[in-house]
């Protein structure tokens, strides 16, 4: 009975704790359309909350767009950003404190073909995997490598079991 009540205990530490740590959180949106509403959901315990979009991960960047301040836990937004793009929501509370969403993509609107809304122009930056730009110069001479000695050799195989 105190080893349940014990766990019973702990798991409540634990609650507690990975609530407060997520105060306030947002909810990433799913299907997101250019140019049509999207409910966004999201909760805290220090009303009225600021909810922004940011590119990509940066929960820190200014805002691209502004969705709305409010005490409730739901608000509607009508996605006016560029479509085929990575975001990311964020939650600010009264106290500062802020959260980000898991990043989300809005969806063309394939009802049609043209904004059927005013989208914030935003051209995210490359991203750092992009290849670099070709360039005019000659590539440098390769010398043949010399036929010392690896720089690196591997340590002998440890025959046996491994304990996990």
């Amino acid at each position: 009975m105190q080893l349940f009540s014990l766990f019973v205990t702990l798991a409540a530490a634990v609650g507690a704790f990975a609530q407060a740590v997520a105060d306030p959180s947002i909810n990433t949106p799913v299907g997101v359309m250019q140019c049509l509403p999207t409910q966004l959901t999201f909760s805290g315990t220090a009303p009225p909350f600021v909810i922004t979009v940011v590119p990509e991960g940066q929960t820190g960047a200014a805002p691209l767009v502004t969705v709305g301040t409010t005490s409730d836990t739901a608000l509607t937004w009508v996605a006016n950003l560029p479509p085929n793009v990575n975001y990311t929501l964020v939650i600010r509370d009264a106290l500062g404190r802020i959260n980000g969403s898991a990043p989300f993509l809005i969806y063309p609107n394939t009802s049609s073909p043209t904004p059927t809304c005013s989208v914030v122009a935003y051209t995210p930056a490359p991203s750092s995997a992009a290849p670099a730009p070709a360039s005019s110069a000659p590539p440098p001479s390769s010398a043949p490598a010399p036929a010392s000695s690896p720089a690196f050799t591997p340590a002998p195989a440890i025959r046996g079991r491994v304990v996990v």
